[in-house]
């Protein structure tokens, strides 16, 4: 407690002596007064012991840090020097490759050997299972023959009843029969009266008549001489005589024919074969002609002749078609006699080349005459050399065996570097855990100052003149600045200990979003957004959306002085990376601060002129690091400033 402190109390503790109560609810006011100072004195010097404590633990991060790159380093260099010894031992493995050559060639054998008898154990397995299908197909066809058996029973039971049903039917046939010929009446009347019709179509038309199997029941006098057949030679026959034979076969002509039996009206082109294999176009219908009730029982077909028409379509076709063809040989062809031009000048190029060159073999077999005499001087070296090789290779082997030792060491030392990193790793955690319980610590000492105070400005008010209702005033005011703190600093503390998810992020859905949530008070300046192209990403969508808001509500805080605030949001591919950026025209910052703008509690502005706990661009930098990627910004001094960060490309 210091020396002012213990002053204001004893004042206070004076002025309450001096002046005599006029009530007992004075005096306990008075009372509770003192309590309260005394409570908020000691949180004072709790609050510095927690502020020193934080800036010790601030210090033993920065220390951790320090260590760490240590250890990085020295993690780099043990890395290289295990690239080395691999890339020593890969050397060393290559030498005894050639001793292992023949032993693999030895075990190659075997394992053919041992193939071939597992492919003769297969093909013995294959038999038995097809022996088995055998006895299961012989199971499954004794089952069918009793189930045959049965079925016959049922047959026979089935055929009485259908005798009887048959003397039903003989009677209802009879009545039927009698029924019918009154119906046959009414068809010939209906026969007649379509003949009429046909008569007068066929003055301008080709007609035929079908029954509903194909066959021929008649035709007039334009279908004969369109096809050069007499009614003779088509009595009787069926319509296949008309069409291709393969289409005569084909499915399609059966649906053709199942569709006209149902009474469906058939429209189209046709093409049809005369009598003297021409190719004859008609385009007309198949009209089902239905009886009294409403049933098909033959078939009209009216058609016109436009093979002519056709004819000459098909020969405009296929000239534009041979005019197309000349054309692109005629392109081929420059092609080629541009090639072939091009191919001469090469050979008489390379003919130039062969008898230079024929000219320096003859040089060349001199000089390979006299290397023939240094060779022979040189076999007779080699074999001096050969026997210090050997003694070489013993050499190398001693070295090797040494290496493998090398190496047995480094290993060792990459166990106890990772044992390191682990408790490096370790140590971060425990430090996360620290900040966040010192956070959360302090939640309630500043709850207690917060309530207290609330307490004396709205039930003591009266009592308390305008100075102390401003400090009162004050007290709130930074307790909840405190509060908010806290709050931020444990969000940064859970980044730490937040799981990363990896899924795809629609951006441009997500921002949409984000900005039409934003709220904004009455008279506040509305953002226009120039929102370009942005690209989807992968990542952790909730942590992604925790990026744009601290960025985007950064931009409308820092543009609000200007006559308009304009946010402009664009993203671009670069490399392996996609970049996004969010570009503002408000207060922006001195780049010679540069390295204080991603720090905790940093702030390049005062609280007076813009608001804030320093901590958004912490948040944003240590979300963008888990998530592999960077985060940085470009600054003009009252022009605006431009925050990009990169997220990994990945396709899910």
């Amino acid at each position: 407690m210091s020396k002012e402190e213990k002053k204001d109390g004893k004042e206070l503790y004076t002025t309450s002596k001096a002046k005599p109560f006029n009530s007992e609810k004075e005096y306990q006011y008075v009372e509770e007064l003192n309590i309260a100072k005394k409570e908020l004195l000691f949180q004072d010097g709790e609050k510095q012991k927690r502020a020193a404590e934080l800036i010790i633990a601030n210090i033993e991060l920065d220390y951790q840090k320090d260590e760490k790159e240590k250890r990085a380093d020295e993690l780099l260099i043990a890395n290289k020097e295990l690239i080395y010894q691999n890339a020593e031992k890969e050397n060393r493995a290559d030498e005894l490759i050639i001793a292992n050559k023949e032993l693999i060639y030895q075990n190659t054998e075997k394992e053919n050997r041992a193939s071939e008898l597992i492919i003769a154990n297969k093909e013995l397995a294959f038999q038995n299972k097809e022996k088995q299908k055998r006895a299961d197909e012989l199971i499954i066809a004794n089952k069918e023959l009793i189930y045959q058996n049965t079925e016959k029973e049922n047959r026979a039971s089935e055929l009485i009843v259908a005798n009887k049903e048959l003397a039903f039917q003989n009677e209802e046939k009879q009545k039927r029969a009698d029924e019918l010929h009154l119906i046959n009446e009414q068809l010939r009347a209906k026969e007649q009266q379509l003949n009429n019709h046909i008569n007068a179509i066929a003055v301008s038309n080709a007609s035929i008549e079908f029954d509903l199997e194909g066959n021929i029941l008649n035709a007039n006098q334009n279908f004969l001489e369109i096809m050069g057949y007499t009614f003779d030679d088509l009595e009787g026959k069926h319509h296949s005589l008309f069409v291709d034979k393969v289409y005569a076969k084909s499915s399609a002509y059966k649906q053709f024919w199942n569709n006209l039996k149902k009474g469906i009206y058939q429209k189209d082109e046709f093409k049809r074969i005369g009598k003297q294999g021409q190719m004859i176009w008609l385009l007309g219908s198949y009209n089902p002609i239905l009886d009294i009730s409403g049933k098909p029982y033959k078939i009209l077909k009216l058609a016109t002749d436009v093979t002519l028409a056709k004819t000459q379509f098909l020969q405009l076709a296929s000239q534009a078609g041979e005019k197309e063809k000349r054309a692109a040989e005629l392109i081929i062809a420059n092609k080629e006699l541009a090639f072939q031009n091009i191919e001469k000048e090469k050979r008489a190029a390379e003919l130039i080349i062969a008898h230079k060159e024929l000219a320096i073999e003859s040089i060349e077999k001199e000089k390979r005459a006299a290397e023939l005499i240094i060779a022979n001087k040189k076999l007779a070296l080699e074999t001096i050399q050969k026997e210090k090789r050997k003694a070489e290779k013993e050499k190398s082997a001693a070295e090797l065996i040494v290496t493998n030792r090398e190496l047995a060491y480094q290993e060792k030392r990459g166990k106890e570097l990772f044992l390191a990193n682990s408790e490096l790793k370790k140590a971060q955690e425990e430090l996360e855990g620290f900040s966040y319980s010192v956070s959360h610590d302090l939640r309630a000492p500043i709850r207690a100052i917060n309530g207290y105070t609330q307490i004396l400005v709205e039930d003591h008010a009266a009592a308390i003149d305008e100075d102390g209702q401003m400090v009162l005033k004050a007290i709130i005011h930074n307790s909840r600045k405190m509060g908010l703190l806290i709050d931020d600093l444990l969000a940064f503390s859970k980044l730490g200990r937040k799981q990363v998810s990896t899924e795809s992020i629609n951006m441009r859905s997500l921002l949409n979003g984000i900005i039409s949530d934003i709220v904004f008070d009455n008279g506040d300046k509305i953002p226009i957004f120039e929102i370009e192209s942005i690209e989807p990403a992968t990542g952790d969508p909730a942590l992604i959306k925790q990026v744009w808001i601290n960025l985007i509500s950064n931009a409308i805080k820092y543009s609000k002085y200007k006559p308009e605030i304009r946010i402009k949001i664009s993203s671009f591919a670069k490399e392996d990376k996609i970049v996004y950026c969010v570009q503002d025209f408000g207060a922006g910052f001195d780049m010679e601060y540069y390295d204080k703008l991603f720090g905790v509690f940093q702030r390049l502005h005062s609280q007076e002129e813009f608001d804030g706990t320093g901590i958004g661009l912490a948040i944003v930098q240590k979300i963008i690091n888990r998530h592999h990627g960077t985060v940085w910004a470009e600054s003009e001094l009252d022009h605006g400033s431009t925050f990009y960060f990169s997220l990994p490309n990945i396709n899910l």
